[in-house]
């Protein structure tokens, strides 16, 4: 499923605070783990961007981000109704993904959901009308696209510049395992990682799959294979071309 940009969604009024001639989008955060760290960053990083608001169910991590960054530790409940906040990024556990971009795109929310949605297709098409039912604004975390090399990539395909595309080779490495409760919630290696993968293999080549053969091991950390997971994988996908 492609992600839903914001250049093809639809357009959302955005921040009453005005630096430096600068508008701003004052966004909430949902979520204070590892990947709502890296958000928050971005966010204060950039100056049409301000951290207003975090949430999340272990308070000492979201007063952690909320001190750095000068945000107040709010309830989601609180988020949803504030009037003080354009956006939303959620980075919260998978199975809470859909229900909240419902929520906030029926307060008018803009999103910026991490990847995936769900885990079951059809609450991912449930939870789309809704999306499409408010004219939200929602895109959804596949980052690589905006990477400069990628899009270097694509760019060089789309040119003609390297002839026919005939093999497409991707390698994705973690620096290290993820947090084993992380494991048990995120829908293991393959729709949690692997996804982005499928993602740029989709944007590089401009076609689908239509065959997929997939091979996986537990070659690094036993305690992975215990949680039902692999940290080994190598996939291969067939095009019509």
């Amino acid at each position: 499923m492609r992600p839903i940009l914001p250049e093809a969604g639809h357009a959302t009024e955005f921040g009453n605070i005005e630096n430096e001639g600068i508008m701003t989008i004052r966004f909430g955060l949902l979520g204070a783990g590892r990947i709502g760290k890296v958000h928050a960053r971005a966010v204060a990083a950039n100056p049409k961007a301000r951290l207003m608001a975090v949430a999340d169910a272990d308070e000492k991590a979201a007063k952690e981000i909320s001190s750095n960054y000068g945000a107040e530790v709010r309830t989601i409940d609180a988020i949803e109704k504030a009037d003080d906040i354009d956006a939303v990024i959620i980075c919260t556990p998978t199975d809470t993904h859909a229900e909240l971009i419902e929520r906030f795109a029926k307060a008018g929310k803009a999103i910026f959901c991490e990847k995936p949605i769900h885990l079951d297709v059809k609450r991912v098409e449930k939870c789309l009308a809704v999306v499409e039912k408010t004219k939200a604004t929602l895109m959804v975390g596949f980052n690589r696209r905006f990477d400069p090399h990628f899009a270097a990539v694509r760019k060089a395909i789309d040119d003609g510049a390297i002839g026919t595309v005939e093999m497409v080779t991707i390698t994705s490495r973690d620096p290290g395992p993820p947090p084993l409760d992380y494991i048990a919630r995120s829908g293991g290696i393959f729709r949690d990682m692997t996804i982005h993968d499928f993602d740029m293999a989709r944007f590089l080549l401009g076609e689908e799959p239509v065959s997929v053969s997939a091979h996986a091991s537990v070659l690094v950390d036993k305690k992975i294979g215990a949680a039902g997971d692999f940290d080994s994988v190598s996939v291969i996908l067939e095009t019509k071309s």
